[in-house]
This record gives C-alpha cells, sequence and structure tokens, in this order.
C-alpha cells in the first residue's frame, strides 16, 4: 500500500490512537504523532484498548514505592483495563459567508466516550472486605469496584495556522499548523463514593490547549503541545474523603517525533511532563493506617479510648509525573490505521499529607457530650487517592482508527472543491 501524502492518507496520517491510555483517574494519554494536524472536512473515529497495573506509585518526595498506595502497608493495586471511542470531526464553518477567521480556516469538534474496569487489590482491598468490623468506618459502607462508563469529554477549537479550508480539500498546504483546544469534562461517569477507585470522576474539568505541527521534511514530523486544566470542586470526594475535595490546576507540555521507516508504517517516540498542583482534602473521616488510640483508665476493661481523624482541610504538596513512550503504526488500508503503544513513567510524585487524630474517651462518646473527654491523638502519613496518584507501572494499548470518508458535513453550493 502506498501511503505518500494522497489526501485520504494525509486523512489517516493524523489518526493515531491518541487515546492509548483512558484517563480515568489522573493518567493523560500518550501524545501520538498527528494530534495537532488539520485533515481533509470530515468525521473520523479512534479507538483503543489499554491497561495499566497501576501496582506501582511515587510518593511526595518522587521515590518510587512498590505499591499504589503505599502507607496502607503492603502492596495495593488498582489495575484498570479501558476502551475509548473518539469521533473527530473536522469541518469549515459558514465558509460561503466570508465571515473573518471563521470561514477561511477548518475548525475541530470532538467527543470522548469511554469504559472502564478498575479494581482494587491487595492490602487497601483486604481492608475493604474488613471494613464491616471496623468502628472507625461506620459511616461508610465500603466496598470495590468494577466496570463502567467514563466522564464525557468534550472538545472544540481552530487551526490557528496552516489549515485553509482550500488546502484541507487535497490542495498543497503548509508543512506547519497551530491548533487552539477549549475542552470540557462532564462528570457523567460511574462513581462510587464508597470505593477507592471509579471509573467516573464527580468533578467537571476544563482546559486550554495549544499545540503545534511540523514537517522539516517528507517522513519526518514534530509535535508538541501545551496544556492548562483546571478541575472544579468535588462535593463528594470518595473513600472516606481521602480523594482531594478540590484538585489541584495541571500544567502539561508533550512532544513528539515521528518518522516513516517505510511505506505505510510509521514509529513515534514521545515526551509527556505533567506538574499538578496542590490538592485540598476537607474532612477526612477515616485512614486505612490510623493511629492506635490511647488507653486513659488504669484498668483498660473499665475505660476505652478511640479516636477520629481531626475535621478540618489538608493540602498536599501537588503531583508531578514525567514519563516516555513510543508507538508503531500501521496502515492497513486507506481508510484503517492499526497502532501498537508503550508508555514508561520515568519520575513523578503523588499528593500526601499528614492527618492527625483526636482520641475521645469514653470510645464512641459524642465530643461535647457529657464526659466525652478529648485530647491530642497521633498524626500519620496519608496517601491521597484517585487523582493524587501518580503510578509508576508502564502502560500499553491497542489502537485502530478509522476514516468515515470524505466530505463536507452540509452542502456548500458554489464554495470551490
Amino acid at each position: 500500500m502506498s501511503c505518500r501524502w494522497s489526501p485520504a492518507c494525509r486523512a489517516l496520517l493524523a489518526l493515531p490512537a491518541l487515546l492509548c491510555i483512558t484517563p480515568a483517574l489522573a493518567a493523560d494519554p500518550p501524545p501520538a504523532f498527528g494530534r495537532y494536524l488539520p485533515l481533509h472536512p470530515g468525521l473520523y473515529l479512534e479507538t483503543s484498548y489499554g491497561q495499566d497495573d497501576r501496582d506501582r506509585s511515587y510518593d511526595q518526595q518522587g521515590h518510587e514505592q512498590p505499591s499504589a498506595a503505599p502507607q496502607a502497608g503492603g502492596q495495593s493495586a488498582f489495575p484498570e483495563s479501558s476502551f475509548t471511542a473518539r469521533f473527530n470531526w473536522h469541518f469549515p464553518l459558514f465558509e460561503g459567508e466570508g465571515i473573518p477567521f471563521l470561514s477561511s480556516r477548518t475548525h475541530l469538534a470532538r467527543l470522548t466516550l469511554r469504559h472502564n474496569r478498575v479494581r482494587t487489590r491487595g492490602v487497601l482491598a483486604d481492608f475493604v472486605a474488613d471494613s464491616s468490623d471496623d468502628a472507625s468506618t461506620e459511616a461508610d459502607d465500603l466496598r470495590n469496584n468494577g466496570s463502567g462508563l467514563g466522564d464525557l469529554g468534550f472538545e472544540f477549537g481552530s487551526f490557528l495556522l496552516g489549515a485553509p479550508v482550500s488546502a484541507t480539500r487535497g490542495g498543497a498546504r503548509p508543512p506547519y499548523s497551530l491548533l487552539a483546544l477549549l475542552g470540557l469534562t462532564a462528570p457523567f461517569g460511574s462513581y462510587d463514593r464508597d470505593a477507592p477507585a471509579s471509573s467516573g470522576r464527580n468533578t467537571w474539568a476544563a482546559q486550554v490547549q495549544l499545540g503545534g505541527h511540523w514537517q522539516p521534511r517528507p517522513g519526518s514530523y514534530i509535535e508538541a503541545g501545551i496544556r492548562y486544566r483546571e478541575y472544579f470542586q468535588n462535593y463528594d470526594p470518595a473513600f472516606g474523603a481521602l480523594e482531594p475535595a478540590n484538585q489541584g490546576d495541571d500544567r502539561i507540555i508533550d512532544l513528539s517525533l515521528s518518522q516513516r521507516l517505510w511505506s505505510g508504517v510509521y514509529l513515534t517516540a514521545y515526551g509527556y511532563d505533567r506538574h499538578g498542583g496542590r490538592n485540598l482534602y476537607e474532612n477526612p473521616r477515616f485512614s486505612p493506617n490510623a493511629p492506635a488510640p490511647v488507653v486513659v483508665a488504669p484498668d483498660p476493661a473499665e475505660l476505652l479510648s478511640d479516636n477520629f481523624p481531626t475535621p478540618g482541610s489538608y493540602r498536599d504538596g501537588g503531583t508531578a509525573l514525567r514519563e516516555v513512550g513510543g508507538g508503531l503504526q500501521w496502515f492497513a488500508s486507506q481508510r484503517l490505521l492499526l497502532g501498537l503503544h508503550y508508555s514508561q513513567p520515568l519520575s513523578g510524585k503523588s499528593g500526601q499529607f499528614l492527618l492527625p487524630y483526636t482520641d475521645r474517651t469514653p470510645a464512641g462518646c459524642v465530643p461535647g457530650g457529657v464526659g466525652c473527654v478529648l485530647s491530642e491523638g497521633g498524626t500519620v502519613l496519608v496517601d491521597g487517592l484517585g487523582a493524587a496518584r501518580s503510578y509508576a507501572s508502564p502502560r500499553w494499548a491497542l489502537s485502530l482508527a478509522w476514516q468515515f470518508g470524505l466530505g463536507d458535513a452540509y452542502p456548500c453550493p458554489g464554495c470551490t472543491r
């Protein structure tokens, strides 16, 4: 199969699996070749199936730990498998009206659908299973969770450079492009506030993105992008409120280099860097590593103490993740693109915070009630869950991209084809 920049091939080249790994919790899909390349007007579908063991993570100091939640003791993991479908619509807007900026270039609209299977294994799963006998979690019906729909993603943007309408219909185009995108994530996915990990996030998110594509010579491509993402309040954070009530904003940079190996086969290498702001936690209800309460009576059989997390607002030191990866992509036909992708984290840090406990005597008494004595208890280091985790495990994905055909969504009488 020959794929030397025919109009169909140009379009398909921009359909690698941008969704190699679904960002159900904290991870982003690895950058791939063609994400900022303008296409011929039409509808394009990208699908992918990804797998991440998520059995390793980074602590707050950036040290790799052999567990997804090291402060729980022992080994814990949140293995995730995911299927993602992304519909991309490239189109001119008011082309026949001559409206400045809008009519002279192509635009992009995108809808992202996800389905994820997320489980909890190891020590943290045992803690969930034993929670019915633990008074500290009596206000929470803890349970493990499984598959469910992910949150919906919506994006809209325009090519500021390199995408005149006449060129995207098959004429000569500049060897560069610049894309600006606005995005919104809607929390419509499955969310379980009593589980350590869920398919959905239970919070809205908005982002602005700017990305450039450059072809320095035939068969070689360089792409780079920057993103700023803001998260809104989560009014019911999961697992005893150990998930952030307000996730810190993300600043993301990606860079990829792609090279044609032979006709129809392309190799991509990339780098990715994310820095997240400090996460906020509100009134945690328990922790898996709670300190032992103090016994204040001479005879422990007569009067015992228990404890609870001291109510308040807590912040961690933020999150980070730096990784590299690569992808091999093959044009099985002029409309079908298959890919294999792999990502390897290099460094990162996860959210952790110090959680003080308050001892009370006797056990179970109501603070402020008659005979209820409160005193300062121990303090423990707690792992932030959900978006606060940065995983050190490698990820892999298989992708399939399909081009539904070329053509405008609406007829344009008098437009030059």
